[in-house]
């Protein structure tokens, strides 16, 4: 299934019945009635994926009707979108997605003063349930614990990123859609956020839990490889342990993620190289440097552990090196 639609020749009643085919466990709500405005979408459905790409000048809210085990994704292109998860609001912007269970959504909103516009896709439960069995130790859909928010300017964020625009393009060309090869990659992108985004329990958690030592494995490995663009999946391998175990042994011994933890050692890095006298290099260099691509988070990181921009510890270094005597 493939519709292509927008205002200049379909009706947004047309717009409303091709989205619930794909979602019909939501309902759409305008927020500011349905007077004529301009919008846009694309909608397709293969192999256990549905998938749309929406735009609209005008603001509206999806509200959840059915507790429909799926878990969703939501990369915005233009404009702010807020969930309502278990009474919790999340809102982001064109530089994060959204990962999401649907039963603990009540509801999306979508908003922009120009305008907003964002790419969902939608895994079923059979492909979730194939996945889970597949690579986390027969976990199930009520053992996800997913931390919706997901930046894209980390090395997990970009191949997100890219694997999801090379669903977009898959459904859109018809010389290359298949049902086989939509599956392929919903899979992918599938285990890249299970892998990344979300904490799993299994089942025979207890039997194959970190040691402790394990877990002073990994951190040695963050440690010397930290410089590198590491993922969840490299260190786990690197001590011998799931990356589900990784999570865990994290939590029970450091109580902090990994990915937490492996950004604060990167921090830690970044201030101790700025406050170097002998620094030359830009702070845009060295937040690449320790792995950090996206300068806006960067910053608000930076100064939420240190009580003061990147700039502001760099200039006192300079000043400092500056008043020191030469001999």
């Amino acid at each position: 299934m493939f519709s292509d639609l927008s205002s200049r020749n379909e009706s947004f009643e047309r717009f409303l019945s091709t989205f619930n085919r794909l979602a019909p466990h939501a309902r759409i709500d305008l927020d500011s009635g349905q007077r004529a405005f301009r919008w846009k979408g694309a909608f397709a459905l293969a192999a256990g994926l549905s998938w749309w790409e929406v735009a609209s000048e005008i603001d509206w809210t999806c509200r959840f009707t059915q507790q429909k085990e799926r878990l969703g994704l939501v990369l915005p292109s233009a404009g702010t979108v807020c969930a309502r998860i278990r009474n919790r609001a999340v809102a982001i912007g064109p530089d994060s997605a959204l990962a999401l269970s649907v039963p603990d959504v009540s509801s999306i909103s979508y908003a922009g003063g120009d305008g907003h516009g964002h790419v969902t896709l939608e895994f079923d439960v059979a492909m979730v349930r194939k996945i889970l069995s597949a690579d986390f130790e027969g976990a199930t859909l009520r053992n996800i614990e997913l931390r919706p928010e997901l930046e894209l300017g980390s090395s997990a964020g970009q191949m997100l990123r890219a694997l999801s625009e090379a669903v977009g393009a898959g459904m859109r060309d018809a010389s290359v859609r298949s049902d086989k090869s939509m599956a392929l990659l919903g899979e992918s992108l599938l285990r890249l956020v299970l892998l990344n985004f979300a904490e799993v329990q299994s089942p025979r958690s207890r039997q194959i839990d970190a040691t402790s030592g394990q877990i002073r494995e990994a951190v040695d490995f963050m440690h010397a490889n930290m410089h590198q663009p590491l993922t969840l999946s490299e260190v786990a391998g690197a001590v011998g342990i799931s990356v589900r175990s990784l999570q865990y042994g994290f939590r029970r011994y450091r109580n902090v993620t990994p990915l937490a933890y492996l950004r604060d050692i990167r921090l830690h890095a970044v201030q101790a190289e700025l406050s170097s006298p002998q620094n030359v290099l830009s702070i845009r260099d060295v937040a690449l440097k320790w792995g950090f691509a996206h300068m806006g988070h960067f910053a608000a990181r930076y100064r939420a552990a240190y009580a003061e921009a990147p700039s502001e510890t760099s200039r006192v270094a300079r000043a400092g090196s500056a008043a020191r005597p030469r001999g």
